[in-house]
């Protein structure tokens, strides 16, 4: 099945010349998130993607920068007119947040929304995808999730140290989008903050062999872009740096 990877968001923590944490995967004509930060449905329609064909949601933990699209994505969906179920997999903590919103939110969604929490395994199936999740090191609560297709894989980090579990999930996966918000001359502060350097990205890739490593979460002290990617290419030669829309074929 074709599929398309779509990164719309590839900065951190705050918005600035990179959008805060989004990426689409689509998958013939479903789509699904990765992440939704502030921000995220006006990118899906600036790539010509829109939210009607939006499957499901998988938010990797409850810091705002990956998860306030959410709630203006809701809304426009029932403005549209939506009735498909629409999955969410998060975090506990999302549900009493979500449940607030909606008993106070003017318009009620008129369509179903199953939420389901993120944890170690299965979390998510449909006729196209399968995910699952797994726990990574970002001090709160927080996953990473693996997304498979006939026979693709693709891995997504969210925000992590440097973390055994990714290189297992990630052994010879498609593609593993692992997150870098700095580089290694920067790696005491990146450990402290619950982050990786785009070092530390790529020598996780060493281990695990991706078809692909591309680079994401990127702080926005790095106009350019070459320096996370020669920090990284040291370790690991099939690397890309993230850039806002930047689409890859799967």
């Amino acid at each position: 099945m074709n599929a398309k990877l779509f990164l719309l968001g590839t900065g951190a923590a705050v918005p600035g010349f990179r959008g805060l944490p989004c990426i689409a995967l689509r998958v013939g004509r479903a789509i699904y998130l990765l992440d939704i930060g502030e921000g995220c449905q006006a990118r899906l329609h600036q790539a010509g993607l829109g939210v009607v064909k939006i499957r499901g949601v998988f938010i990797t933990h409850l810091h705002g920068d990956h998860y306030l699209g959410l709630f203006g994505l809701l809304q426009t969906m029932h403005m549209m007119g939506r009735e498909d179920e629409l999955a969410i997999v998060a975090p506990r903590g999302l549900e009493a947040i979500l449940r607030s919103h909606l008993e106070n939110a003017p318009g009620k969604p008129g369509y179903p929304i199953m939420l389901g929490e993120a944890g170690d395994g299965l979390v998510y199936r449909d006729q196209a995808v399968e995910v699952y999740g797994f726990p990574v090191d970002h001090g709160v609560d927080a996953y990473g999730y693996r997304v498979k297709w006939g026979k693709r894989t693709l891995v997504y980090t969210g925000d992590t140290r440097p973390c055994r579990r990714v290189v297992e999930e990630s052994k010879n996966a498609s593609m593993l989008i692992h997150e870098a918000t700095f580089t290694s001359d920067m790696r005491d502060e990146a450990l402290e903050q619950g982050h990786s350097t785009a070092g530390d990205a790529a020598m996780a890739a060493a281990e695990a062999s991706p078809g692909l490593l591309v680079l994401t979460h990127i702080s926005q002290r790095y106009r350019d872009s070459s320096r996370l990617f020669y920090d990284a290419y040291r370790f690991y030669k099939r690397v890309v740096v993230a850039e806002d829309y930047m689409v890859i074929m799967l």
